[in-house]
């Protein structure tokens, strides 16, 4: 039945995706256009401006983790809104695999698709701006999938939010810009902000991906503190959804919108 449930929904949002091409293609040409004028912007009035590491390579790394953040925080909360929209919601929670399982499923299709746009932007990112970028899948990896799954965590709780109050997208667009606000958080006077969602993570993938050093080579102090930090959203997301699909079932909220 798990193997039925994945390819149904694998190939469900295979589907969309071709149905609805542009939105996608024009998806990945707006992320690339707005990181082509925030990086060159930057690099008029100095790196150093935005306090991004100090550097270019820092605005970057700090795009790449937005852009990770996004998807990871949004995907599932947008997921369930248009669910409830359909009226499909009800139906999926009342699968005999449990609604749990069908996100899961969902999920592991959209991460896979958006590291892989991810990617994608990158390496064009890296041929515009001439800077050079160190893909070793073995310590890039690890960080995207830690960065990934602290926006995943933070996407739970939307989502879980979604499934009481329904329409909250204007929140959406408020935690999107709040995310922004702690790249500018200078982590060597405030060491508390390391166990921020992101905040350790897009110094160690900065390290990796443009500093070129190996996983195991970075310091624990910065990736006892990403590693903290991922375990630590991942559980309370869980948690935070958990409470609200239960309240939301006790109110008979998941037939309605």
């Amino acid at each position: 039945m798990w193997g039925i449930a994945l390819k149904a929904t694998w190939k469900q949002n295979f589907h969309m995706m071709g149905r609805y091409l542009f939105n996608t293609l024009s998806s990945f040409v707006t992320m690339y256009i707005v990181f082509a004028l925030l990086f060159y912007g930057t690099k008029s009035i100095g790196a150093a401006t935005l306090n991004l590491g100090d550097t270019l390579e820092g605005v970057f790394t700090g795009y790449v983790t937005w852009m990770l953040a996004i998807m990871g925080c949004t995907d599932l909360a947008y997921t369930i809104t248009n669910e409830a929209q359909s009226g499909t919601l009800e139906q999926l929670c009342l699968s005999p695999l449990g609604y749990w399982q069908i996100l899961l499923f969902n999920q592991s299709f959209h991460l896979l698709t958006n590291v892989l746009v991810i990617g994608l932007i990158t390496v064009s990112m890296s041929l515009t701006t001439g800077l050079v970028i160190h893909l070793d899948f073995v310590s890039v990896v690890p960080v995207v999938l830690a960065l990934y799954l602290q926006s995943l965590g933070l996407g739970l709780v939307l989502a879980g939010l979604a499934l009481i109050y329904k329409r909250i997208q204007a929140f959406f667009q408020v935690v999107q810009f709040a995310l922004i606000g702690i790249f500018f958080i200078p982590l060597d006077a405030f060491p508390g902000a390391r166990y921020l969602p992101l905040a350790e993570g897009r110094k160690v993938l900065q390290q990796v991906l443009v500093g070129g050093i190996r996983i195991w080579q970075a310091r624990w102090t910065d990736l006892g503190p990403m590693f903290g930090a991922t375990a630590l959203y991942i559980s309370v997301g869980v948690a935070c959804f958990t409470m609200a699909e239960n309240r939301a079932r006790s109110r008979g909220l998941l037939g309605q919108y």
